[in-house]
């Protein structure tokens, strides 16, 4: 059978066709808001894109109704942008019952009927329900999938009159999602007298669980002065949004994640001499609590003849420009190594799923080499520990610490004396001064209960905590011999300053016993 050359072509011309068809933008979109008076209204005109204010003919308008003062501007958010014109619009005698259809480039708008409104000592056909003159639009700016603790914005925006009294704007509701308020409100005065202006709130919403949920707007209530001296109650409702957000993957989500080191001396560290490693990660557009690090510690994470121990770990979270969501979390860790030698610190590698290309990515740090110096004899005989020298290296370290945070170190120290002695609610007191001074942002006042420390959970301190709590509410005490489980915290408390000069508070604590 002999066929034809131009069918085997249809396919390839079909395929070019149907790439080099433009992709529709959503066609423009025209509602009408009620003013103060039943003559008056507000034509509100969006078209996507950045257009030009030449492109809208109002031609048709001017023939028809008494046309105000048109206003234009442009709405820009990080996935959608959009061009808004507002035309105030007074009807006469003669205007029609319905708003014609305007060119807006090589599109129309669509024709709006006006709606029936109550007039001054008549009622006209078919009465129906005054209409409000506020209206709420609720939506969700963010485009492509949505996984749980991934942050995206949802933007209310609401028309109401310049002369609304006591109002009053409730928060989203849903039990599926975590709510913060975003940015300040903005608004934008009304177009013309008696019409309504528009107000436009944010929030930072995270999903908690995946799946179908709903979003209920907010209510917005108020009154509305009348001319007889009376306000009227108002409230309204946007829609309810239903929001789909996706099984996450077991990766972190997020749109930008980096990871980062600094060791401190960077060279010339003894051996016994502590290097502070610390490792910085920065998270954008996802939830740093569902956040996990690979192990730090162990024969897998370090070369052997060299022992970490914890440092410390802070971490902080803030809005940048256009709702993005930064996270920032530090490890600090204190290496120390027994031989002297060439050192290489592997290599970590944090696989994280990147919500922009949709793909798997890692972030990466490469191995680390570390030399660690041999101590002489003059200096061991120089840095050998005896009470004299102690006291001067101590006495050193605490002057220094008088320009960096002295009222936090002399917390500690009083912790340390205080867990030194038998006195269970002194020793409580001193500790939770301590941790209002260690975790200042988390506790904007002083802790009342050591249950609401940061560091309850660490398997080192988890029973000693638990012991002093006993030690300070039991109604009966017990008699023992042994030594209070609670004094055991001193030793462990020191992961959470810096060790040097934790250490040098704990032994000036003991020495002055």
């Amino acid at each position: 059978m002999k066929i034809n050359p131009l069918l085997c072509l249809l396919p390839c011309w079909l395929l070019l066709c149907l790439l080099s068809t433009p992709v529709l933008a959503a066609p423009p979109r025209a509602e009408l808001l009620p003013g103060a008076d039943s003559r008056d209204w507000l034509l509100v005109i969006e078209a996507d894109g950045e257009r030009q204010s030449n492109e809208l003919v109002i031609a048709p308008l001017l023939r028809q109704f008494a046309v105000g003062k048109v206003t234009m501007s442009r709405v820009t958010t990080p996935v959608h942008s959009l061009t808004r014109w507002q035309i105030p619009l007074h009807t006469l005698d003669t205007s029609p019952e319905v708003v014609p259809s305007l060119s807006l480039g090589q599109e129309q708008t669509p024709a709006l009927p006006l709606p029936l409104r109550r007039q001054a000592g008549t009622l006209v056909a078919q009465p129906s329900q005054a209409i409000s003159p506020i209206e709420l639009q609720a939506r969700v700016l963010h485009q492509g999938p949505l996984y749980p603790g991934q942050p995206f914005i949802y933007q209310l925006s609401l028309w109401l009159p310049a002369n609304m009294e006591a109002p009053n704007l409730t928060e989203p509701a849903s039990d599926a999602f975590t709510i913060r308020r975003l940015g300040e409100d903005q608004w934008q005065a009304p177009a013309g007298s008696g019409l309504p202006g528009r107000l436009t709130r944010n929030w930072l919403l995270q999903a908690r669980e995946p799946g179908l949920h709903p979003l209920v707007s907010p209510r917005f209530q108020g009154r509305l002065p009348q001319d007889n001296g009376t306000s009227d109650p108002l409230s309204a409702r946007a829609d309810t949004l239903f929001v789909k957000i996706d099984l996450a993957p077991q990766q972190p989500v997020a749109s930008q994640l980096t990871l980062s080191q600094q060791l401190s001396p960077a060279s010339g560290a003894r051996v016994g001499e502590p290097v502070i490693r610390t490792l910085t990660l920065v998270m954008e557009g996802g939830d740093g609590n569902r956040l996990t690090l690979p192990k730090l510690t162990g024969p897998a994470a370090l070369p052997a003849a060299m022992a970490a121990r914890p440092d410390g770990e802070q971490q902080q979270e803030r809005f940048l420009a256009k709702g993005v969501l930064r996270f920032e979390r530090q490890w600090r860790q204190a290496l120390t190594a027994t031989a002297p030698g060439d050192y290489l610190l592997p290599a970590i590698t944090l696989p994280w799923f990147n919500t922009r290309s949709g793909r798997i990515e890692y972030a990466r740090l490469p191995a680390t080499p570390l030399r660690i110096e041999a101590v002489t004899p003059t200096q061991e005989a120089f840095t050998g520990p005896n009470h004299e020298s102690l006291y001067w290296v101590i006495w050193a370290l605490l002057l220094r610490a008088l320009w960096q945070g002295w009222p936090r170190w002399h917390a500690f120290y009083r912790l340390q004396r205080a867990l030194r002695r038998e006195d269970a609610n002194h020793a409580r007191a001193t500790l939770l001064a301590w941790a209002s001074l260690r975790w200042p942002r988390r506790h904007a006042h002083r802790t009342a209960h050591l249950t609401d420390l940061p560091c309850r959970h660490a398997p080192a301190l988890a029973t000693g905590l638990a012991a002093l709590d006993c030690a300070c509410f039991a109604t009966q005490a017990s008699p023992s011999d042994r030594q209070p489980p609670w004094q055991g915290l001193a030793g462990p408390l020191c992961a959470y300053e810096p060790f040097a000069i934790a250490y040098g508070l704990m032994q000036l604590a003991r020495l002055g016993q």
